[in-house]
């Protein structure tokens, strides 16, 4: 069996060969198990919150310093600006951090860890061990960690983002917005996250009658 069709073969149900998109009881999950853990639980919530409610990649996550995201009084930035060197593509675009609920996990990860080293604005605002910023693999090996120990251990560091786009399509918000959100150069990108979905496409059809 070639690689191709055994990862088919454990894909989660109504999923495609893309990042596996989590139910809201398992984000529930996560978010319990991250802050569990004995270890960067406030890093792990952080990083899972601000890939599943704003949709960031693994290299704008690893790419942010702390004065992107916090004001010089600490405050939660209401918009955090991703510099081209961050995207992909080397756009800029900005996130609006609206959510309250991600608003309280950055206050609470504020107060836990705050800034750190000789220029604190300019400190990693998720650090490697060894202090400077984490990379974009070391980023998606820790969410990859964190689904495992959830019990999610087909979800990657990409699922957090399909998780986003693809509950903002279900909640019926246009396409023209969300790809706006993601930073997709075109809707069509948006369309295959979305479209795709074949549970999605089986709701759909379910409310059909006569």
């Amino acid at each position: 069996m070639s690689p191709r069709e055994t990862r088919a073969r454990g894909r989660p149900p109504g999923t495609t060969g893309r990042a596996a998109v989590l139910t809201t009881a398992q984000v529930r999950q996560v978010f319990r198990v991250a802050r569990a853990r004995k270890q960067h639980a406030d890093r792990a919530e952080a990083v899972f919150a601000m890939s599943v409610g704003l949709g960031l990649r693994a290299k704008e996550l690893a790419s942010l310093k702390w004065s992107d995201v916090y004001e010089a009084d600490g405050r939660v930035r209401h918009v955090v600006h991703l510099k081209a060197a961050y995207t992909k593509g080397a756009k800029t675009r900005d996130v609006f951090v609206s959510s309250p609920a991600l608003r309280r996990v950055l206050a609470n990860y504020r107060e836990r860890r705050g800034p750190w080293g000789p220029e604190p604005s300019r400190s990693p605002l998720f650090r490697s061990q060894k202090g400077g910023h984490m990379t974009a693999a070391s980023v998606a090996r820790f969410l990859t960690a964190l689904y495992r120990d959830a019990g999610v251990p087909d979800a990657t560091s990409h699922s957090g983002r399909r998780t986003l786009i693809t509950g903002l399509a279900e909640r019926g918000v246009d396409l023209k917005a969300i790809a706006e959100i993601a930073g997709h150069a075109s809707v069509r990108t948006t369309a295959v996250y979305v479209e795709a979905n074949p549970a999605r496409l089986a709701r759909i059809l379910q409310e059909v009658s006569w």
